[in-house]
């Protein structure tokens, strides 16, 4: 059974300009002047104050308050244009709201959680500080769009969160009358339907985009409503029926690992491709082949570029020797240079443990931005099985791409777009021109107590490790917590066995150990736990304290190598300190770290020799702020291109059409 067509919400025309409209400049007005904040600071707190200090003791709304308030919004959805009385109507709902949550989730909405709630109804982000309580504050903000009746889509980091989420915001969902529904990995096909059904559905973007591309080649394409009842009417018996109600409203926790780190990632939908040319029997001969080839004397990488492969002339004549047992079709020059390629990237660039995890057999690519494993998903373009070839697993077969979007033109798509972060910084200017989002920064409720400790700087990736081991050990013996953050599947397994050999226990969090993962998370808060994770452990984690671990210092987070963003270092700090609670954070930097050999400036190595011995920790210092500082400016340049080439390529598509 698929929803009912009234039900139906077609997608926002991606090619309007969110900004580049009177409303769009009047908002831009608004928020830059303040316009109506105090106001709406002052009855938010309000609100605030009028909620009883013990959450039993909040009145309880009967049954006709709340459909009251759900009528007032949904009349809300005929005139936009009356703000003052729409964010009346919305405090009245959310009062509501807040004293559900009171009684069925047994704490009191706090200043910044009401302020957000309303805030991401109005269509903002949000940056609230780690451990302010963005699960309830999205909820909350979920039932005022939930009772629209439009279809409501929350993004989480990772499939756990989506599941946890759901389940533990489920009593308040239930008194406020909406249905929740949690779409993962592990979801039977045939449930997706019943499961988009509901009116507020949690899942990851991967998991949103792929469900959105489906259906959209089952419909041909057809997205306005017209062309979708008469797909129906000519379907309604066929085996296959599209799964979503539509797009309309979308709230991403985690923003700005989506809009911003994503941002450029195109998700692919694929089918099976015969193998007309024999590319899978060339592969495997190129995979035999290309040990005869020397990097720099037969080929450059241009890291960079994302690894991509520049064959020298010698490297071309060595090619045209090697491929002389290939068939007719891989002969022609630009074909075999395109197989070694393949070969070469399958050596030099995707790296074991850290690009891909081998699981039963299998090659199961890793997502670096978060830490986990996606099975079913592959490279394209015969990269996966150039991979399988060289780890000598079975080779799957070949694809062909037949649809591909991107996250930053997908979430373009849905009509309200808002959400939150804790790590908002300096990204104001590119979101507003990408999406028409504004941010909104609010207080944390208590002052932070995170003590961020002075950066540990070594020449050697060795003299690193050690200096982390010793450090680790200082601060078990002291009985504390300690979480650390590596960005490989590969420096956290290194790190273990170096704390194995040293006679300390602990517990490891990757794309391979990830069963237990909420057992993990929920103990590495304990006195002298040791936990070494990759980023698994870092959007999203909450990780509790008792009462005398935060008397000795609190959990203590230790980093083990920087991201290209400093947005997604502070993510691990977050883990710690939270609603003001002790504790401290730490980086160790060498100068063999990966961002420090692929993005530091040209132009500041000759000065960096000038400095004497006695600044190497300055030295190493700056050298890695100046490489993050590079990464994070040519991924925004990258994020700009793909916004200006993606604008072109609509302007070109609708010429044509017309």
């Amino acid at each position: 059974m698929t929803p009912p067509q009234s039900h139906w919400h077609a997608p926002r025309n991606a090619a309007l300009t969110p900004w580049f409209s009177p409303q769009g400049w009047l908002n831009l007005a608004r928020h830059q002047t303040g316009y109506g904040y105090r106001k709406l600071w002052q009855a938010v707190w309000m609100l605030h104050q009028s909620l009883p200090a013990e959450p039993a003791l909040a009145p309880h709304p009967d049954a006709a308050e709340l459909a009251q308030a759900r009528q007032a919004i949904v009349k809300l959805q005929l005139n936009e244009d009356r703000r003052q009385q729409r964010q009346a109507i919305k405090l009245q709902a959310l009062m509501l709201v807040a004293q559900l949550a009171c009684h069925h989730m047994g704490q009191r909405p706090s200043f910044p959680q009401l302020l957000a709630a309303i805030s991401m109804s109005e269509g903002y982000l949000i940056q609230l500080a780690p451990g302010e309580g963005k699960t309830l504050a999205v909820a909350m903000a979920a039932v005022l769009q939930a009772w629209t009746g439009r279809p409501l889509h929350i993004v989480t980091a990772n499939d756990y969160l989506a599941a946890r989420d759901a389940e533990l915001m489920q009593p308040l969902f239930t008194a406020s009358g909406v249905t929740v529904g949690a779409i993962t990995d592990s979801t039977p096909p045939h449930e997706l339907s019943g499961c988009y059904r509901q009116a507020i559905v949690y899942a990851t973007a991967k998991q949103f985009l792929a469900d959105f591309l489906r259906d959209d080649l089952l419909l041909s394409g057809a997205r306005d409503p017209v062309r979708r009842r008469l797909w129906h009417l000519n379907n309604q018996q066929a085996e296959k029926q599209p799964v979503m109600r539509g797009l309309y409203a979308v709230i991403i926790d985690e923003a700005d690992g989506i809009l911003i780190d994503e941002a450029t990632t195109p998700l692919i939908i694929a089918s099976p491709e015969k193998d007309k040319a024999n590319m899978l029997q060339a592969i495997r001969q190129a995979r035999d082949l290309v040990d005869d080839m020397k990097l720099n004397a037969d080929y450059t990488l241009y890291s960079k570029g994302g690894g991509s492969v520049h064959f020298t002339e010698s490297g071309k004549q060595k090619i045209e020797h090697l491929a002389q047992g290939f068939s007719s079709y891989w002969q022609v020059p630009t074909r075999r240079e395109e197989i070694f390629t393949l070969a070469i990237m399958a050596r030099e660039v995707f790296q074991l443990d850290r690009h891909y995890i081998i699981q039963e057999g299998a090659v199961v690519i890793v997502d670096e931005s978060t830490g986990r494993s996606m099975p079913g998903r592959s490279w394209s373009h015969g990269i996966h099985q150039s991979i399988e070839a060289r780890v000598s697993v079975e080779l799957t077969p070949l694809t062909k791409i037949s649809a591909r979007m991107t996250f930053q033109e997908f979430f373009r798509h849905y009509h309200q777009l808002s959400g939150a972060s804790g790590t908002l910084h300096g990204l104001d200017l590119e979101l507003w021109k990408t999406f028409g989002l504004h941010i909104l920064r609010i207080p944390p409720r208590t002052q932070s107590q995170l003590g961020i400790l002075p950066k540990r700087c070594f020449v050697t990736r060795d003299d690193k490790l050690k200096g982390f081991i010793e450090r680790i050990l200082d601060l078990h013996l002291k009985g504390l917590p300690v979480l650390v953050g590596t960005r490989r599947i590969l420096d956290s397994e290194e790190i273990a066995d170096c704390l194995r050999a040293e006679g300390m226990s602990c517990t490891v969090l990757n794309a391979k150990e990830h069963e237990y993962e909420a057992q993990v998370v929920a103990m590495a808060g304990e006195a002298g736990r040791i936990t070494v994770a990759t980023n698994m452990a870092g959007r999203g984690t909450d990780i509790k304290i008792s009462p005398e671990v935060e008397a000795a210092g609190g959990l203590q987070v230790l980093m083990f190598e920087a991201h290209e963003s400093s947005r997604i270092d502070w993510q691990l700090f977050g883990r710690s300190g939270r609603q003001g609670a002790r504790g401290s954070a730490q980086a160790f930097v060498s100068l063999q770290e990966e961002l420090i050999t692929k993005y530091t400036p040209a132009w500041f190595k000759p000065l960096a020799r000038l400095l004497p011995d006695r600044r190497t920790r300055s030295k190493i210092a700056v050298t890695q702020w100046l490489a993050q500082k590079a990464a994070s400016s040519l991924t925004r340049r990258q994020r700009s291109h793909l916004a200006f080439v993606q604008k072109q390529l609509r302007e070109q598509l609708g010429f044509s059409k017309g």
